[in-house]
């Protein structure tokens, strides 16, 4: 049994630890340098110093208010802007739905003077036929001779034969009275309704006119007023800049003379430090050598007392060797059967699962194929009734932007007319259309009639397939520029020119969205058809607390959702055409300003 000195043992190690110890205090004072001692400010420019930062961080909290109170000023500007836009957007869906009632009139007249030239043609033939019963009359009643010539009778059957052909030429000529006089009172009534016609024909294209000359004057008052406008706010957003500037150089200062006043602390502590070092290191210097000369006075004993260890664990490692190979080479051979028998399991349970897995494949590369052509299948038919949705509703729209030519006045009163645009305001075409019941007009669509034909089209479709539509059509135009008054079913258009602000940003010149322009084009791909007028938008589908707002819900600004409208995206956000000089983004939803109501179409 071997026997250690652990006593002996002890005693080297705490000799090595101490040793240790020392050099380690003794390399780390040798790596504390003695840096250069930094300007040490007087007690008069610490002071003066403080006061300045006292007085910087003051002028900071006046500046952090003034740049709030400028991105308040800025954001209701912003809103006023929008209003103006979406006024002249009003104007002109109004102005529109003028034209098509003034051409929807025109068309009525047409009809009705049709109508009335039948009539008189029906009159004529009638007068005709009266007259002819008159001659035959007469040259009948003329002489009995020729009656009896006619009857081939004797004279009393010639007389009774005279009567019974007088009394039924008596009954033709009332007949033809009778239907002469009800083409007459046809015809009066014909007139009645052509003059009916022709007044609320003249009536609309006074309103058609009338509510161009109100459209252009609301272009031009809204691009004075936003142009105006635009002027405040460039001078807020340079106030801001400003503002900003100064706030940051305030921040400089005072992050300048706490950088100066934490530079001299830290000097003062690193000197403190330094000098400590120095001590301490002078200490484990004396240690150091104390250890050393104690390390050597052992240093004979402990090898002595090492080389007998290391002999007689030399005999027991040898010892312990043998039996372990002898165990190891049993062991080995039991270990080589066991594994031959578990490669042969394991190579046929391979091949069968190597077989399974190569069946699988094969039918999962089928199934693939076949679901990837069903998937094809089914977004090529989705693309082409979105693609018939908004070609539908495009077809339906008038020109938004075009104010000088009024709804088909070029066409000409045939068979083959151009159709009349669809009504954007619901209200006013069920007014119209009650107004000209009596008369032979054609029927004016709504947009809310035209969506309802349209989104049949999409019916396979589920509420969220349609929606993620929608957001699809309006995402994949981010980063198109904003053009007041642009965006139609098939996408961006040009811009409104206006002489001012739009003009400046280049909108009338370039293809792009309004904010009501973009939520037209986005739902257009689902056959949902919308006025460009925010105002008209807030007034469709169901209205819902935007504390409850979906994915696709429209969002709308101001009091009577005349200022602006984006699409939820959720989680926050939302996509919109903001104003000029933008382009279409996703932005955080701006709860300040925001309607009563959110809209949810599907």
């Amino acid at each position: 049994m071997r026997k250690y000195n652990f006593g002996d043992s002890t005693a080297r190690s705490v000799s090595r630890s101490v040793v240790a110890a020392a050099l380690c205090l003794s390399f780390s004072a040798g790596l504390v340098p003695a840096t250069a001692q930094p300007v040490n400010p007087s007690d008069e420019e610490i002071s003066s110093a403080q006061g300045a930062v006292t007085g910087a961080q003051g002028k900071v909290a006046d500046l952090a208010a003034s740049i709030s109170e400028s991105d308040s000023e800025l954001a209701a500007l912003e809103l006023e802007m929008g209003a103006l836009r979406e006024s002249v957007n009003k104007s002109l869906v109004d102005l529109h739905d003028a034209q098509s009632r003034a051409e929807q009139a025109r068309r009525g007249v047409s009809a009705a003077r049709s109508n009335l030239d039948h009539t008189q043609s029906e009159i004529e033939q009638a007068q005709q036929q009266l007259d002819e019963i008159s001659r035959t009359a007469y040259r009948q009643g003329a002489t009995s001779a020729g009656v009896s010539g006619m009857s081939g009778k004797a004279n009393s059957e010639d007389s009774l034969d005279r009567q019974t052909y007088l009394r039924t030429t008596a009954e033709k000529q009332r007949e033809a009275i009778d239907e002469l006089d009800r083409l007459r009172t046809e015809q009066a009534n014909e007139e009645s309704r052509l003059r009916v016609a022709r007044n609320y024909a003249d009536e609309q294209e006074a309103e058609a006119e009338a509510a161009q000359e109100r459209a252009q004057a609301a272009i031009s008052e809204s691009a004075a007023k936003i142009k105006q406008r635009q002027v405040e706010h460039d001078e807020l957003v340079a106030s801001r800049a400003q503002a900003q500037i100064e706030l940051d150089e305030a921040k400089g200062n005072v992050s300048n003379l706490t950088g100066r006043r934490a530079e001299y602390q830290a000097y003062v502590e690193a000197e403190a430090a330094r000098k400590k070092a120095e001590e301490e290191a002078a200490r484990a210097e004396a240690a150091r050598k104390a250890a050393e000369e104690e390390a050597a006075r052992k240093k004979a004993a402990e090898e002595a007392a090492r080389a007998e260890a290391e002999r007689k664990a030399a005999e027991e490692e040898a010892a312990r060797k043998a039996a372990e190979e002898k165990a190891a080479e049993k062991a080995a051979a039991e270990a080589a059967a066991k594994k031959a028998a578990e490669r042969a399991e394991a190579e046929r349970k391979a091949q069968e699962m190597a077989e399974a897995a190569e069946a699988a494949r094969k039918k999962a590369e089928e199934e693939a194929a076949n679901a990837q052509s069903a998937q094809q299948e089914s977004e090529q038919a989705d693309s082409s009734a979105t693609q018939a949705a908004e070609a539908l509703v495009a077809a339906s729209q008038p020109d938004h932007t075009d104010t000088s030519t009024p709804a088909n006045q070029n066409v000409s009163d045939s068979t083959e007319q151009a159709s009349v645009p669809a009504v954007q305001n619901a209200a006013v075409a069920e007014s119209v259309n009650s107004e000209l019941a009596d008369l032979d007009v054609v029927k004016l669509e709504s947009s809310e009639s035209v969506s309802q034909q349209t989104t049949q089209l999409l019916s396979g479709s589920s509420r969220e397939q349609q929606i993620e539509t929608v957001i699809a059509r309006a995402m994949s135009q981010i980063g198109m520029p904003y053009a007041w008054g642009g965006g139609n079913a098939y996408g961006p258009t040009l811009g409104i020119r206006d002489g001012g602000v739009a003009d400046s940003y280049g909108d009338y010149n370039k293809v792009g969205f309004d904010c009501s322009g973009l939520t037209l084009y986005a739902y257009a791909g689902v056959g949902i058809s919308l006025p460009h007028y925010t105002g008209y938008q807030y007034e469709r589908g169901t209205k819902v607390s935007p504390e409850n707002m979906q994915r696709g819900d429209l969002i709308f600004y101001g009091p009577n959702a005349e200022y602006h409208v984006a699409i939820y995206l959720g989680d926050g956000t939302m996509i919109e055409a903001p104003q000029s000089g933008s382009t279409v983004q996703i932005s955080p939803v701006r709860w300040s300003g925001m309607s009563p109501y959110a809209v949810r179409l599907l």
